[in-house]
């Protein structure tokens, strides 16, 4: 071996003794092992109808009042969600005389999405009683159920009264991370006997996702 290349090894020799350079081991050996992460996300939803409380206003009767609600939801769920409604009272009417539980205010005939079908037992608005229609949504309007109207006081809505159960009022199927909106429109009327005087009642939304 020449001088300069002895040198250089006493140099690298001398750097590694002083922990500066490490020189390859002939015995190095690798071992690997995989690891698989696994999670399951669950499904979340929320609901807001966006307010407690849909004053009507004053009744004349012969006069129809309404009012609406819009209950916005948003899920994570792959099939989208239901949206339900029922009346609190289970054991007559939604709405009753605030000062008098035996007086109630009229509703219309419950709603029932399996009737004649499955299009549903909602009826064009006539005579008397409180009804509900769906009038608009950004998840799925099902125009069977409750009509072609796009707007809360609109001739072409379908009417029906609240259930005492939870009920399906919209139907969606699909995923859509985004909020989604479904319009719900109230109407009252009551015959010129009904007692004067203030009323009122409860009605609870329900959305429930769909896996």
């Amino acid at each position: 071996m020449m001088k300069t290349q002895k040198r250089v090894v006493a140099i690298i020799a001398l750097l590694a003794i002083a922990g500066l350079v490490k020189l390859p081991s002939a015995n190095a050996a690798t071992a690997t092992y995989g690891v698989n992460l696994q999670t399951d996300v669950q499904e979340v939803i929320t609901l807001d109808c966006g307010g407690a409380t849909v004053n009507l206003g004053n009744l004349t009767p012969g006069t129809p009042v309404t009012g609406s609600s819009v209950c916005t939801g948003t899920t994570n769920a792959n099939g989208g969600y239901n949206l339900a409604v029922r009346r609190d009272d289970a054991s007559d009417t939604t709405m009753d005389k605030t000062s008098d539980a035996t007086t109630n205010i009229s509703d219309k005939t419950a709603w029932d999405p399996t009737a004649n079908a499955g299009a549903g037992n909602a009826a064009t608005w006539a005579t008397t009683g409180l009804g509900f229609t769906v009038f608009a949504s950004t998840a799925n309007k099902n125009t069977t159920w409750w009509g072609t109207g796009t707007t809360v006081t609109d001739a072409a809505n379908l009417y029906a009264g609240f259930a005492a159960a939870q009920t399906d009022i919209m139907r969606y199927t699909s995923y859509n991370g985004a909020p989604t909106t479904t319009s719900i429109g109230y109407k009252l009327d009551v015959p010129a006997t009904q007692r004067s005087g203030a009323y009122d009642g409860s009605i609870t939304y329900q959305a429930t996702t769909t896996p």
